[in-house]
């Protein structure tokens, strides 16, 4: 079996049970697989700022931690063979190791999570890409865009996964609260539509409330509404609960790739209202969700009071939204991310 290093980095946003560096995880039980962290800065007395300013030119999101990392996966890179170099998170943490790509017979390859908007102001350039063995992206909507980069040939789609065993639904629907809608996360959010959703939804079914789990520095997007709770930094058990008792997601979106919330929400069996743009329909069914265009607060709206008012059809959709999950569990995506390992030159 080829040795397998994952270059880890975890937002502090993500819950312990979720996120893309839980693909490191599952690959140390897998694949016998290890785990390079990016943690630690590479220290100032280094590389002074002016330095680190020279070589993040052209990655706004490249740190100090992710000098740290590189310069230990280029060490690696020197002395081990055949090995392969996984950079879970592309944008922020890799940059010069693709230099070393093919020396000793080991190969680099990078996972990238922006819409191609967002990876066109992160990577204004292109060679460190172009060096990479393989791109994998999480959304298709990115493939066309890096495979414009690197070639399409290099470039694969592997989705995010969904712990299956963590996120789990109640027994039965019935269970759930009928007026609860459950908004959840920040990136790449529609918060003007958001907000005309929950106006419109509240005085046309003022009985319906809305959770809103997002942090504090996006409460004033929103704003203030009687029939609106904001929640910031909430327990994870807390969290699922929510997913657990609300009967509807509500997700306004501007783009999309992967999105942990729609697995976290599907997993829990919990319907959805989302935007169509971008990735979404790489991870949601029409059988599971109501798929709406970009800004469209009324249809929105109109989606969210309909569904409301059929509990039967959201009983449908939350058994569909199960079997959609099951596509996403770990062990699913690792054989796919297995393939390209296989394949990558």
């Amino acid at each position: 079996m080829t040795p397998v290093r994952y270059v880890v980095y975890r937002y502090s946003h993500h819950s312990p049970h979720s996120g893309y560096s839980r693909l490191a995880e599952y690959g140390e039980k897998l694949l016998s697989a290890e785990m390079i962290p990016v943690a630690k800065p590479v220290p100032k007395w280094l590389f002074r700022d002016r330095i680190y300013w020279r070589l993040a030119k052209g990655t706004p999101g490249y740190t100090r931690e992710a000098i740290a990392a590189e310069l230990a996966v280029g060490l690696r890179l020197l002395r081990e063979k055949d090995t392969i170099f996984h950079f879970l998170y592309g944008e922020t943490t890799y940059h010069y190791c693709g230099s070393l790509n093919h020396h000793r017979g080991n190969r680099i390859l990078a996972t990238f999570h922006l819409p191609p908007a967002g990876i066109q102001r992160s990577w204004m350039i292109e060679k460190p890409l172009q060096q990479l063995s393989a791109v994998v992206c999480v959304g298709t909507s990115q493939q066309d865009y890096l495979g414009k980069i690197v070639g399409h040939e290099r470039v694969f789609f592997a989705p995010l996964g969904i712990d299956l065993d963590y996120y789990t639904p109640l027994q039965s629907f019935s269970e759930r609260d009928p007026d609860l809608c459950l908004v959840v996360g920040d990136n790449y959010r529609d918060f003007a539509t958001l907000r005309g959703v929950i106006e419109l939804v509240s005085y046309l079914r003022p009985q319906t409330h809305f959770v809103a789990v997002l942090p504090q520095r996006c409460y004033a997007l929103v704003g203030e509404h009687p029939n609106l709770t904001m929640k910031s930094k909430i327990p994870e058990a807390e969290l699922l609960a929510l997913y657990r008792s609300a009967s509807l997601m509500v997700l306004p979106l501007t783009d999309a790739t992967a999105n942990n919330a729609v697995l976290e929400a599907m997993a829990c069996g919990l319907p959805m209202v989302v935007t169509d743009v971008g990735s979404t329909r790489d991870y949601v069914s029409e059988d599971c969700s109501s798929l709406t265009p970009v800004g469209a607060a009324r249809k929105m709206a109109e989606c969210v009071i309909d569904l409301l008012a059929s509990p039967d059809t959201l009983e449908t959709m939350s058994k569909a939204a199960l079997t959609q999950a099951a596509k996403f569990a770990w062990p699913v995506v690792m054989n796919k991310v297995q393939m390209i390992y296989s394949v990558i030159q």
